[in-house]
This record gives structure tokens, sequence and C-alpha cells, in this order.
């Protein structure tokens, strides 16, 4: 398996993709737009129906940032866990071995289903996260990049799809946990209530996060990031160079943004909060 990671200097194939199309074709990508414009009316309609679901459930007259804010996270958690049981599916059936350098830049092109769902979902998530929900700095950041890098993958001919169902599938795994922690978070008396259950969600987060965001991530990433570096240096076409560069640019603050968020859940499950302090911030994300 880390042979496969370790990417090399294939000229003889870089030459060969730098003479095909640079986008997909045409017909296919305004099918690709359809299907993300799909994607939000879908993710939409559920939102929807779930706030007015926390509504009832709240017993509340009116619809408050309480409600956009539980809606939301509930939202998070079912999308978020259909791409995380996607991405454990195609990553345990996508061959580790014997994969050519063609194919890891421009195959797979059946695999955009995570690069439209992933940018279907992340302009929700913006949408709603800027103007019910007041997203922080830091996830507004997560969600413009996420959609800068899923774009390439999903209309450029050399979108590097093969190394999509771990990147924009598997690791949600960690962010079901983060919805339900979040949630406790949006209700005070939750973590009041149910300390156990809180310390023992912020440690399942904090575990799968550092899993499958920093440890598997780490030699996956930067397999990833050497070939496309490579791959960026032999092109001759500035347009090429430009879109590249951008998707190298965006999937670097992806990596920082996880560094920094692991920094502080480390802090969090090395120092965590005395059980009267609960109902304070974390430090997950805050």
């Amino acid at each position: 398996m880390l042979s496969s990671l370790i990417p090399s200097y294939d000229v003889v194939a870089f030459n060969e993709i730098h003479t095909a199309s640079r986008f997909l074709p045409s017909d296919e990508n305004y099918d690709s737009l359809y299907s993300i414009m799909y994607v939000m009316v879908c993710i939409t309609i559920l939102n929807l129906i779930l706030l007015q679901a926390v509504k009832l459930w709240q017993r509340q007259k009116s619809i408050t940032t309480a409600t956009w804010k539980a809606s939301y996270q509930i939202t998070n958690l079912i999308v978020n866990l259909l791409l995380g049981c996607m991405g454990v599916y195609y990553q345990f059936n996508l061959p580790l071995d014997n994969v050519s350098t063609i194919d890891k830049i421009i195959g797979y092109e059946n695999l955009k289903i995570f690069s439209l769902g992933q940018i279907g979902y992340q302009l929700w998530a913006l949408t709603v996260g800027i103007i019910y929900v007041g997203e922080t700095r830091p996830m507004i950041i997560h969600h413009v990049a996420v959609i800068c890098v899923c774009t390439v993958s999903a209309f450029v001919r050399c979108g590097f799809r093969y190394y999509t169902p771990y990147f924009y599938g598997l690791i949600e795994i960690s962010s079901v946990p983060l919805s339900v922690m979040n949630s406790f978070k949006n209700n005070k008396q939750w973590i009041k209530d149910y300390p156990d259950v809180y310390s023992a969600v912020r440690l399942i987060f904090g575990v799968t996060f550092l899993s499958v965001r920093v440890i598997l991530w780490t030699p996956y990433y930067w397999s990833f990031f050497a070939l496309c570096s490579m791959f960026t240096y032999s092109s001759d076409a500035l347009t090429s160079k430009f879109i590249l560069i951008v998707f190298l640019l965006a999937s670097l603050v992806l990596t920082f943004l996880q560094i920094f968020w692991a920094s502080k859940i480390v802090k969090a499950l090395l120092f965590p909060p005395k059980k009267k302090d609960q109902s304070k911030k974390t430090g997950f994300y805050d």
C-alpha cells in the first residue's frame, strides 16, 4: 500500500494528459451543474422538514436561531453519515496497487458523485451557516475551500478523482459525532443532565477526527500533493497551471485548518473541562 502512495515523475503520462482537453465534455459538465442543484434542493427540503419538526419539538411559536441550529446539525449529521458511508464503501473497493498515474489524475469519472455531492452540500451549508446559524470564520473558510477543490474534481479532466472517496467521503465519518457534540453545545442543559454521554461523544469525535483527518490523512494527502505538484510543474499551459495551483492551495488550506483543529482537540482531550464547567466551550471548533 505504501508503494502505491509514493508517486514518481512520469513524463510520458504527464505529456499524454497535457495533450488532452482541459475540461470534461460540456454536456457532462452541464449535467454536473444540474446534479449540484438537485443535491442543494434535496438538502434544503430535508432541512426545512427538520426545521418544522424541531420547532414542534421545542414547542416554539416561531422559528428561532436555536431552531435553525438544531435542524442544521441534524441535517449535517445525515448528509455526513451518507457521504462517510459511501466513502468507506468506495475506498475499500478501490484498487490500492498497480493504479496508473494517468488513472489517478484523469480516471474514475464515476467518482464525480463525491465532488457533486460535496459542492451541493457545502453551498447549502455556506448559505444557511452565514444567514441563520452564525457559522464561525474558520468553518466559512472550510466551506469555500471544499467548494474550490471539489469544483476541479467535478469539471476538470485532471480532477484526481482517485483520491476523492477518501478526501470527500470517508473523512466525513468524523463529522457525525461532531454534529452530536454541537447539538449538546447548543443545548447547555443536556450537558448538565448527561455529562457522561457528552464526555463520550467528545472522546469519540476526538479519536475519529485525529484518526481519519490527521493520522491517515497525512500520508495520503502528501501522496496526492506530490503527484499534483509534479503534474502542475510539467504543464506549459498557464490556464492549467492556475487551476491546479488554486486546487493545491485550497487543499493546503483544508490541511492547515485540520491541523489547527487537531491541536485544539488534543488540548481538550489532555486537559478536559471539569464537570461543573462542561457547559462552557470545549475548544472543539469554537
